[in-house]
């Protein structure tokens, strides 16, 4: 099975520039959590499931924390949703930023992991 949260919205201060650092901006964050039929399909409880609302305060929490690059960002969080939750199998992590300083246009840059 699989859970995903999309387009978490977060205003953050990431990035190598000292205006971004600053300024802060806009970022997106998307999971994807992979774990096994949990028993919460049969039990209809939240205790026998992976309970997404900790997924956005862990996302929220490591949002928090300024990094000059997001793949670290999206590292942070990959390993604590991992650490928190011992029920999941696999995590995809993308975190994108909006408008970075860029030479030529660009409406988001992202990584995944």
């Amino acid at each position: 099975m699989i859970i995903r949260l999309r387009d978490i919205q977060c205003h953050a201060y990431h990035g190598v520039l000292d205006e971004e650092k600053r300024k802060g901006n806009t970022f997106r964050v998307n999971v994807a959590i992979t774990i096994d039929t949990p028993l919460g399909v049969y039990s209809d409880s939240i205790q026998d499931t992976l309970d997404y609302r900790c997924v956005c305060d862990i996302v929220q929490r490591e949002m928090r924390i300024p990094s000059d690059l997001i793949e670290h960002v999206a590292w942070r969080i990959k390993q604590a949703i991992q650490i928190a939750f011992p029920i999941v199998a696999d995590v995809s992590v993308t975190v994108a930023k909006k408008s970075p300083p860029m030479s030529l246009p660009m409406e988001w840059v992202e990584v995944e992991l």
